[in-house]
């Protein structure tokens, strides 16, 4: 694959942003926090060979949970602006999100360098790249291609969409994608530790047991070492909340089979209605379009009993 040549990305930025430490992240996003790790895989996802972790610049939104999505990892290099996301789950509807999560980076692109939306002159934007990493439990192949258009109604006769937004999906789990993984020894890591978790579960061990295990196998063995050192109670309660979140999203499509549709709907309604009476519009946005964000705001209101 042919490579980029380096430059330091010196203009045309978008505002680095921090992260907002009233949610929580995910080990995935933890894990990439060093630039020099995050440039690395971005090496190994594109066959290029930049060394200057000054040459990235992260652009994740503000707001952690964008969407209800936790872990996006949003940075430029060179003319390439990159979302990377973690996924548990195979979403049809992520190209959908990406393309609202890209609208919002390239409102903050334009406002941030003075452009004029409606000036006579073309404004440079940096190539959009999305790359999705999933390890979820069902089977999937070392890649899929995602795209938005798929989910158009047909027209009544042929034409182009006006947008489209695509996603690389690629299954991390182990065994998967094995070249990228010895380009990139973090991902390698990654995918060792959150197997090591799940094979103590398959032997019976409890969540909080089998996190913990994992944690010191992989430190001895020098699999994530340095964050596990650092951050062992952090990356503890990490994982214990999204398994606590997945074991949610599971009782709730349960719920939703043993309640009947006609019952989902009059939850979903009455969901709507206090958000709508709390002047919560952009959540009631949420609700309607996004399952992980309607789990959250069900518990926040009291609509379902704890897990």
């Amino acid at each position: 694959m042919k490579k980029r040549r380096k430059r330091r990305h010196s203009r045309q930025q978008l505002t680095k942003q921090p992260i907002n430490r009233k949610h929580k992240d995910r080990l995935f996003r933890l894990a990439f926090q060093d630039r020099r790790d995050l440039l690395d895989l971005y090496n190994a996802l594109n066959g290029t060979d930049y060394e200057d972790p000054e040459a990235l610049t992260v652009t994740t939104l503000e707001d952690a949970v964008f969407l209800g999505v936790k872990n996006d990892i949003s940075f430029i290099v060179g003319n390439t602006l990159n979302l990377y996301e973690h996924q548990s789950t195979m979403y049809r509807n992520m190209p959908l999100r990406g393309l609202i999560y890209f609208a919002a980076l390239y409102q903050t692109y334009v406002k941030t360098n003075g452009y004029d939306l409606y000036g006579v002159r073309q404004i440079p934007l940096p190539f959009p790249n999305y790359v999705v990493f999933y390890n979820g439990n069902t089977e999937e192949p070392d890649e899929t291609m995602l795209c938005l258009s798929e989910a158009f109604l047909l027209p009544e006769q042929d034409s182009l969409p006006a947008v489209e937004c695509r996603v690389r999906v690629l299954n991390i789990n182990q065994g998967h994608n094995r070249e990228l993984m010895e380009r990139c020894r973090r991902l390698w890591e990654y995918a060792e530790f959150i197997g090591c978790i799940r094979n103590n579960l398959k032997n019976g061990m409890q969540i909080q047991a089998a996190v913990k295990c994992a944690m010191d196998t992989c430190e001895e063995q020098g699999i994530l070492s340095d964050l596990l050192g650092r951050c062992r109670t952090e990356v503890l309660e990490m994982l214990l909340a999204e398994y606590d979140e997945q074991k949610t999203m599971e009782y709730i499509r349960r719920e939703e089979r043993e309640i009947g549709r006609e019952e989902g709907e009059t939850l979903l309604s009455e969901l709507l209605k206090r958000l709508l009476a709390d002047n919560r519009q952009e959540d009631v946005r949420l609700a309607a379009a996004d399952r992980a964000a309607r789990m959250r705001l069900y518990r926040e209101y009291g609509l379902l009993e704890d897990v």
